[in-house]
C-alpha cells in the first residue's frame, strides 16, 4: 500500500475523523473508552501506566477518568502530542533498563491501579515477524506491570491474534482474578487486534508471608 492509499483509507475511517473533530491525538482513544465503559478498569483518582502511549489517544482517556487527583504516566519512544497537568511523559523504549528507574522515581512508594499497553512493533509486512516482535513487547509489558501494579489492579494489553497467544493468556491469567478477551467496535475492519483484559492482580503465593500479606516487592515499593 502506498502512502497516498494509506492516507486515503485513514481519511475514510469514521473513528479517525471523529478523533480529529474531538481534538483527540488518535483513534485509539475510542478503544480504551469501550474497555473502560464495560469493565471500569481505571478508577477515578487512580494511577495509570500507559505503555506505547504516543501520540496520546489512550492517555487522553485515562487522564479524563482519573481526574485532577489522579496521575497518568505515559511511555513511548515517540513524542506525546498531549500536555495535561495530570500526565507525566517518559520518552523511552520499554526495553530500556532506565525506564524501571524512572518509574520508581515518579511513583516513589506507590504503585499503579492500571497498566495499559498499546505497544506495536513497526510493521514490515511480514506477519510472522510482527507476531514474534509483539510477543516480546507483551512479555515486557507484563514484566513491568508485575513490578508496578497494585494488588487487585488491572492490566489491558493490545495483542494480535495468533495461536501462540493462547499460552501467554493462560500463563498471565493465573496472576489475576478474571480474564476477558475483547475486540472493540472501533477496531479497524480486517485487523487482527484483540485486547486482553486482566482484572484483579494477585501476587504469587510464594511472594506472601504466613499472614497472607505481600512479603516484598521487586522494587521495595508498598502495595
Amino acid at each position: 500500500m502506498t502512502r497516498e492509499q494509506w492516507l486515503q483509507r485513514r481519511s475514510e475511517d469514521p473513528y479517525w475523523r471523529m478523533a480529529k473533530e474531538m481534538g483527540l491525538p488518535s483513534r485509539a482513544a475510542f478503544k480504551l473508552e469501550e474497555v473502560q465503559r464495560r469493565w471500569r478498569v481505571i478508577p477515578e483518582g487512580g494511577r495509570v501506566l500507559d505503555l506505547g502511549a504516543a501520540p496520546g489517544g489512550m492517555t487522553a482517556v485515562a487522564s479524563d477518568v482519573v481526574g485532577e487527583k489522579g496521575l497518568v504516566v505515559a511511555v513511548d519512544v515517540e513524542p506525546l502530542k498531549l500536555q495535561r497537568p495530570n500526565v507525566v511523559f517518559i520518552q523511552a523504549d520499554v526495553m530500556e533498563h532506565r525506564l524501571v528507574r524512572e518509574l520508581q522515581r515518579i511513583v516513589k512508594d506507590g504503585l499503579f491501579d492500571t497498566v495499559v499497553s498499546d505497544l506495536s512493533p513497526h510493521h514490515s509486512g511480514d506477519y510472522d515477524l510482527l507476531i514474534l516482535q509483539h510477543a516480546d513487547l507483551l512479555s515486557r509489558s507484563r514484566e513491568i506491570a508485575y513490578m508496578f501494579l497494585k494488588r487487585r489492579g488491572n492490566m489491558v494489553l493490545k495483542a494480535f491474534e495468533h495461536p501462540a497467544l493462547r499460552q501467554f493468556e493462560q500463563e498471565t491469567a493465573r496472576s489475576f482474578l478474571k480474564f476477558e478477551r475483547y475486540i472493540p467496535k472501533s477496531t479497524k475492519k480486517g485487523s487482527s487486534e484483540v485486547f486482553l483484559i486482566f482484572l484483579g492482580f494477585k501476587p504469587k503465593p510464594s511472594e506472601r508471608d504466613s499472614g497472607g500479606r505481600l512479603s516484598s516487592h521487586p522494587l521495595g515499593l508498598r502495595v
